[in-house]
Order: C-alpha cells, then structure tokens, then sequence
C-alpha cells in the first residue's frame, strides 16, 4: 500500500525555503521541475557546515499544485533562481556564489552563468535533463501549439509512475514533490533546456557533473553530453552507482554532499577561486 500512497499525493517532508547566513562564500542551491527545496536540502545543510550562506528556494510555480505550475514558463523559474542568487551575492563579502541545480535545477544553474557573467563561481550539476527523446521533445512542440485551454486542463498532465525516482524507500514515500507533471511544464522545459543546449560552450566556470546510475528519469547520455559540452577548464564526475534521479537525497547522498562542498571549497572560495574566472 505505502507504494500506491505515494503515487496518489506529495509525501509530508519539508518543503519549506532555506536561507542559512555564512562568511566569505555563498551556495545556491535549485531543486527541480515539480520538486522542492526538500530535494537539495541535504546538500544544502553540508555547504552550510562548511561554511558557506545558503538559499534554496522555493522556485516559480512549485510546492502547490500542478495547475500552479502549470500557469508559470521557465521564465518565472529562472526569475527566482535570480532573485535568490542576487541576495547570496549582495550577502557575502567576496560576492562569490556557487550554484548547485538538480535535474531542471541545474538547467537553471547553466542559465545563470549566461546571465550573471563573473559572478557564479562553480557549477554542481546534478541529473541535469539536457534533452528529451527526440520523439518526446516533438510531442511537447505539438502540444504548445494547442488552445490555452486545453494546454492548462487539470487533465493535461502526466502521472509519475512508482512515485519519485530514488531507491531510497524512505525518501520515495516523504517526498512532497507532487506526483503529477502538467503538460505545459514538461514544455517549458523542453523550451528551457534548448535555450541552455546553445550557451553550452559559452560556459566555463569550474563544474562537478553527476548522475546516478539508477536513473530512470534522464539517461546517463545527457551527461555525457553535458560534460563534454562545456568550455570549463576544468570539469569533474561523480557516478553513482547505487543512486537514482534524486541524488541529492538518495542512498549515496553522503558522498554527493562530500564531493559538492569539496568542490565548492577548491573552487568557490576567497582563497581557492581562480583569478581568471571573472573574465568569463
């Protein structure tokens, strides 16, 4: 039974915003598409301990319903994801901030390095959703052209199968993500992530690429495409063998935060930032 629960509403874990003041160096953190800050807060509490002020918000559109989420574009998404990173900038004294994003998340994060130029230290980007299946992607453009009507129905929207994409059973029924994704939403995202796909190699900020090798959400190829796109010089990857989408809350999310606020802390602090970075 506990399966079928999990299917039919959001779990009851904490959705709420964080905010944890620091010294010196910031971290924001995104969740992604459906999701909420429950999804990066285990990364978000280990950067705090390292030292770093932290936001994780509550993104455009997430945390309520899928008809809410349904009436915002990536846009609004990425408005927060700004408004956020703005007030970790304004926050610390070296105005360092480095961005760590899940899946839709992390589409956001490689949009705020086209958009805050010289401000966004280093990238985490984790299960990052570079692209849909061709066919996927056609059937989303389709879908935009129809009647708003039709394209914000309570009925035009997809249910996740099994629940969230983690082997962590624990974490599968807590999950407040919600359990149905709107039609219109996927093709923001599919909008979002070709907007991301051209600035690729305009991207070179230090960058952690990882993914779980569970995954059944975004195939372990966007990846590889990813990493392999950027113009960073340098570019880490972290697999994990045991983990599904949600990485950051998974199994081996233990060993994500550790090698997160490793690479934050050599790339993204007063002492560790390369001088060079800030003529991106």
């Amino acid at each position: 039974m506990g399966p079928v629960r999990a299917m039919r509403v959001p779990g009851g874990g904490d959705k709420s915003p964080i905010f944890i003041p620091g010294k010196g160096s910031a971290a924001l953190c995104l969740h992604g598409f459906t999701g909420t800050p429950y999804e990066v807060a285990p990364l978000a509490r280990a950067l705090a301990a390292a030292g770093f002020a932290v936001s994780a918000p509550l993104l455009a559109g997430h945390g309520d319903s899928p008809a809410a989420l349904a009436a915002t574009r990536w846009q609004d998404w990425l408005a927060s994801a700004e408004a956020a990173f703005d007030r970790l900038h304004a926050a610390v004294p070296s105005g360092l901030v480095a961005v760590a994003g899940f899946s839709m998340g992390g589409l956001l994060a490689l949009r705020l390095a086209r958009t805050r130029p010289g401000a966004v230290a280093a990238l985490a980007l984790m299960s990052v959703p570079l692209r849909l299946p061709q066919w996927q992607a056609a059937g989303m453009h389709g879908f935009a052209r129809l009647p708003a009507f039709l394209r914000r129905s309570r009925l035009a929207s997809l249910r996740k199968r099994g629940g969230s994409d983690v082997t962590d059973a624990d974490v599968r029924d807590e999950n407040p993500a919600l359990v149905e994704m709107p039609l219109a939403g996927i093709a923001e995202l599919v909008s979002l992530g070709e907007t991301v796909r051209r600035d690729l190699t305009l991207v070179d900020v230090p960058a952690l690429v990882a993914h779980g090798e569970r995954d059944h959400t975004v195939p372990q190829s966007a990846s590889f495409e990813l990493a392999g796109s950027l113009a960073s010089a340098t570019v880490e990857r972290l697999w994990l063998p045991r983990s599904g989408h949600l990485i950051a809350v998974d199994v081996e999310r233990t060993q994500l935060c550790e090698a997160v606020v490793r690479f934050f802390s050599t790339h993204a602090t007063q002492t560790g930032a390369c001088d060079d970075r800030q003529a991106t």
